[in-house]
């Protein structure tokens, strides 16, 4: 029995690109647009000043942040359920499913 450990060691590569990439990656990118969206909102006193004005910049960074991450989601359970999709509904997201 031979062993390819070339094609494993591949293999191996891309589910620690795809861990790093979905396992911090979207965390990150979300904590990124919360922080946008914190730094953005700006601040109020209690008496009712602005004491910091809003950014429009940042929150609008913010928002297109967390629709990458809604977007990056939603594929991502589509994919997962991709077969499902074609045998009850007759539905292809992604093309011809294999």
């Amino acid at each position: 029995m031979n062993l390819d450990w070339a094609s494993m060691a591949s293999a191996s590569l891309r589910v620690l690109v795809a861990g790093l990439l979905f396992g911090a990656g979207l965390p990150a990118l979300f904590a990124t647009g919360v922080r946008l969206w914190s730094d953005g909102s700006g601040e109020v006193a209690d008496d009712g000043t602005v004491t910091r004005p809003r950014n429009a910049v940042r929150m609008a960074a913010a928002y297109v942040l967390f629709a990458v991450v809604v977007i990056i989601i939603a594929l991502a359970v589509l994919w997962i359920t991709r077969k499902s999709l074609d045998h009850y509904f007759g539905w292809q997201p992604f093309g011809e499913a294999k």
